[in-house]
């Protein structure tokens, strides 16, 4: 292998993209980047938030039952009984929960709902069952009913899971213990404690197990995405990610009123410069022309990618047009002082680029393959008036 593959190999491993996998943590299930972690936070919200409408509908219905159950159980009495105050708010409760948790849009505050709604709930089965003394066989059933629900059915971390748990592990035997007095057999207090310990076990181990499976999955689809999207040679984003990132920031910029700026970047007689370094210099060429785009662009929004070929795009979400040619010029203006040899042409030839660039300002009666085209034609206008320039335009509605 002679020195210009030995050069092109150490690049082209340098360049690959930097993927690596994502750790879940193993006692508390959380994914060991926080960054990650809130966005798998994010991406699961709206499952969880309709579990949470699901249990306020579960609740609401028992409630109901409830409340029939007890209707018939004193329709003789001359009087309301007092036991039927815990059915009707069960009833009332979920649906005030139901309307709330519609109206949420952030996980951290379904997670505070889900914990009050928790809360309430478990002290109005308490309550229901403290009304009954003839039912006190009922306790460690429910005691334990509830410690899974809350490992399992309730949209929460293992850590707040844990953590309520915890409290009601402590608060139900004391309910109960207080309840009944001296009417409680001590061997009864204790098989029910014995009960409690592990239904706590059990639900840690199946939540923490649930819990982690969920967040591997989510990691490993994100890893996927992320190489899937990557440019295997150069390690920036692919065709694909720029077709995802322009639709998605196409969508923002109409909502929000502000304008799009694409630039569509072609190296300069690329096939000369093939067909006189050979491929793997080509290769390595592109690589570092990739480079210089990503550090030319300063907004973490901002995206380069390689469109295909000797070609790139630079997207620039909220630029106007004079934003959009500063940038080009600065991208002209860095190949220039990084000054890539082109010996295609001359000894002393450098590498340059054209660009066109094409800004949409009425982004809600147009589409995002408009302003491609726009791009792709000032492109080819500046290459047609000489190379090594730019050309800008404005799609307009009527354009």
């Amino acid at each position: 292998m002679d020195t210009r593959t030995r050069a092109y190999d150490g690049y082209r491993q340098a360049s690959r993209p930097d993927i690596a996998p994502v750790a879940v943590t193993r006692w508390t299930a959380l994914l060991a980047d926080p960054q990650c972690e809130r966005d798998y936070r994010l991406d699961r919200f709206p499952d969880d938030r309709r579990r949470g409408l699901l249990l306020m509908v579960l609740a609401g219905t028992a409630g109901w039952l409830q409340f029939f159950v007890e209707v018939y159980a004193y329709s003789r009495n001359a009087s309301i009984s007092i036991a039927l105050l815990p059915p009707l708010f069960s009833i009332f409760m979920p649906m005030l929960g139901f309307f709330g948790i519609r109206r949420l849009r952030l996980p951290d505050t379904l997670e505070i709902a889900m914990v009050v709604t928790a809360a309430v709930g478990v002290a109005n089965r308490l309550t229901v069952v403290m009304l009954h003394p003839n039912l006190d066989y009922m306790w460690p059933t429910m005691m334990v009913g509830i410690l899974l629900v809350i490992y399992l059915v309730f949209p929460l971390r293992l850590v707040t899971s844990i953590v309520l748990a915890a409290i009601v592990s402590v608060v139900m035997p004391a309910w109960w213990a207080l309840s009944l007095g001296p009417a409680l057999p001590p061997d009864q207090f204790f098989r029910g404690l014995i009960w409690v310990l592990f239904a706590n076990a059990v639900g840690f181990i199946a939540a923490n197990s649930l819990q982690r499976s969920q967040r591997v999955q989510y990691a490993q689809s994100v890893v996927l995405k992320e190489l899937l999207s990557t440019d295997a040679m150069t390690g920036i984003g692919n065709r694909r990610r720029f077709d995802d990132a322009l639709d998605r920031e196409w969508r923002r910029c109409s909502r929000s009123g502000k304008p799009l700026s694409l630039l569509m970047i072609d190296v300069d007689h690329f096939k000369a410069y093939n067909d006189h370094c050979g491929h793997l210099l080509g290769d390595e060429c592109l690589c570092r022309v990739a480079r210089l785009l990503v550090d030319s662009v300063g907004r973490p929004g901002d995206l380069v990618a390689r469109y295909g070929g000797e070609e790139f795009v630079c997207l620039l979400p909220e630029i106007g047009e004079a934003g959009a040619r500063a940038v080009a010029a600065k991208i002209s203006a860095v190949l220039a002082e990084a000054a890539i040899p082109h010996p295609a042409f001359a000894a002393d030839g450098q590498l340059t680029v054209s660009i066109g660039v094409a800004t949409a300002i009425d982004l809600a009666v147009q589409r995002p393959s408009e302003v491609v085209a726009l791009a792709d034609k000032l492109l080819y206008a500046a290459k047609g008036a000489g190379r090594d320039r730019v050309m800008a335009g404005v799609l307009w509605a009527s354009s």
